[in-house]
C-alpha cells in the first residue's frame, strides 16, 4: 500500500524503514537523512526541500511524476540503477555519489552541481518512454522543444555517459577530460571530419567505418536537432583496428 500525503519530520525519519515502499505526494522539508536504505522504492510527486541526504542507498529507486528537489545536498549516496525521471531538481549539489547505470529521464536540472564519478549513465531531455515528436490535427510530426539543463560537471569525472533525447547542452559545463569531445555545431563538425577522413584513409573499409560513425552519432534519432553533442572517445578502446581508430580519434580531437 502506498504512503500518501505525508510530511516527514526529522524525528520520524530515524525509525522509518524506507526500502520497498511507494510514497506518493510526500514531503521531506529541512531534514538530514543519513545512512537510510531506500532500495527498490518508488517516489511519485514527492518533494525534497532544503534537505541533506548522506550515505543512503538509493539503488534501483524510481523517482517520477513531477516531484521537486530544491536546495538539497546529496553526498556519498548510491544511486546505482536508479531512475530519476520527469521531476525538477534546482539549486542542489550531488557530491561524490555513486552513479552507475543511473538514468536522469526527462529530469529538469536547474543550477545543479555534480562532483565525483558518473559511470555508464544516461541524461535524457525527453523521457525514454515518450516519442521525440509531437503530432497536430493534421498528423504532422514536429520535434518537441529541447530542454536546456543548467548543470556544472566541471569537477565531475564522466565515463560512458550519454546525453541525448532533446537536450540543449549550451548551458552545461563539462569537465576537461581528454576522452570527452564536446561538439558544437555537429553538422559542420562531422562534414569536416568526413572530408579529412578521405585525406587520411585510402581503403574503402575505413571510409565506410567513418561514414557509419557519423550516421550513428549525428543522424541517430535521439541526437537530432541537438546543437551540441558529446562523444566519449573511449568507445574506440579496446580496438579491433588500433591504427585506424587512433587516426579517427586524432581527427575527432583536432575538430
Amino acid at each position: 500500500m502506498a504512503l500518501t500525503d505525508k510530511i516527514f519530520q526529522q524525528s520520524e525519519i530515524e525509525s522509518f524503514e524506507f526500502n520497498h515502499k511507494i510514497l506518493k505526494n510526500c514531503s521531506f522539508i529541512d531534514c538530514t537523512v543519513k545512512g537510510k536504505n531506500f532500495t527498490n522504492s518508488m517516489f511519485r510527486d514527492c518533494k525534497f526541500i532544503r534537505c541533506t541526504f548522506a550515505d543512503c542507498n538509493f539503488q534501483s529507486v524510481v523517482f517520477q511524476d513531477s516531484g521537486v528537489w530544491t536546495a538539497c545536498t546529496f553526498e556519498a549516496n548510491d544511486f546505482s540503477k536508479a531512475v530519476i525521471g520527469n521531476l525538477k531538481i534546482e539549486k542542489s549539489s550531488f557530491l561524490y555519489n555513486t552513479f552507475d547505470k543511473t538514468t536522469f529521464d526527462g529530469t529538469n536540472l536547474v543550477h545543479v552541481v555534480f562532483k565525483g564519478k558518473i559511470n555508464s549513465s544516461w541524461f535524457y531531455g525527453i523521457p525514454f518512454t515518450e516519442d521525440l515528436y509531437s503530432t497536430n490535427l493534421f498528423i504532422l510530426k514536429k520535434a518537441k522543444p529541447l530542454k536546456t539543463p543548467l548543470v556544472n560537471f566541471g569537477h565531475a569525472e564522466l565515463k560512458d555517459v550519454v546525453f541525448s533525447r532533446g537536450l540543449d547542452l549550451s548551458s552545461t559545463v563539462f569537465p576537461n577530460q581528454e576522452h570527452l569531445k564536446v561538439i558544437n555545431n555537429p553538422k559542420r563538425f562531422f562534414d569536416h571530419f568526413l572530408r579529412r577522413s578521405k585525406e587520411v584513409f585510402t581503403d574503402n573499409e575505413s571510409l565506410v567505418f567513418c561514414r557509419e560513425l557519423v550516421d550513428n552519432v549525428l543522424y541517430k534519432s535521439e541526437n537530432r536537432g541537438m546543437p551540441i553533442i558529446v562523444v566519449d572517445l573511449n568507445q574506440f578502446y579496446p580496438s579491433l583496428n588500433e591504427n585506424r581508430d587512433r587516426l579517427i580519434v586524432d581527427l575527432l580531437k583536432a575538430g
